[in-house]
């Protein structure tokens, strides 16, 4: 009987190693489609910075108007006697109406925004160990290349 002998062919072999991988690279790849998307999103962040000077300023409006609704408390007791305050009750209620019924909506406009901030965060959290493997293969990469260095070196 004939000696066999058996090829070794070590691109092949390394191949069939990391072929399980292949349509894990394809999916990662469309992480990179996704980047341009996200670039503008986070573009839009930049409506933030105005809407809290905005707060800043509602807020200080909210404390001088604190004082009205007090004197509206103060006024609807005296209302039966004094007929003619009940325009004022009137319209220092459509007042408050208005800046509670703006502030709602505002809010509500803000709320797709606090979504997309959840599942940020639940995707930075999903794609954490993206870093820690990168430099995983990465060092295993540089320890290889060293390697092979060195024996190109010798030879």
């Amino acid at each position: 009987m004939a000696d066999q002998q058996i090829s070794f062919h070590p691109t092949l072999a390394v191949e069939a190693v990391f072929e399980q991988v292949k349509p894990l690279q394809d999916q990662l790849a469309q992480i990179a489609s996704i980047l341009e998307p996200i670039g503008q999103l986070s573009e839009l962040g930049n409506v933030f910075e105005p809407l809290r000077q905005f707060g800043t300023q509602i807020k200080e409006l909210a404390k001088l108007l604190q004082p009205m609704r007090g004197f509206q408390d103060q006024l609807r007791q005296v209302l039966n006697q004094f007929g003619p305050l009940k325009a004022l009750d009137l319209e220092l209620d459509q007042l408050s109406e208005g800046f509670c019924q703006s502030l709602g909506q505002l809010a509500a406009a803000l709320e797709p925004a606090v979504t997309l901030q959840d599942r940020l965060a639940h995707l930075a959290s999903a794609f954490e160990p993206a870093k820690t493997l990168r430099e995983d293969f990465s060092a295993l990469a540089q320890g290889f290349e060293r390697s092979s260095q060195g024996l190109s070196g010798q030879a």
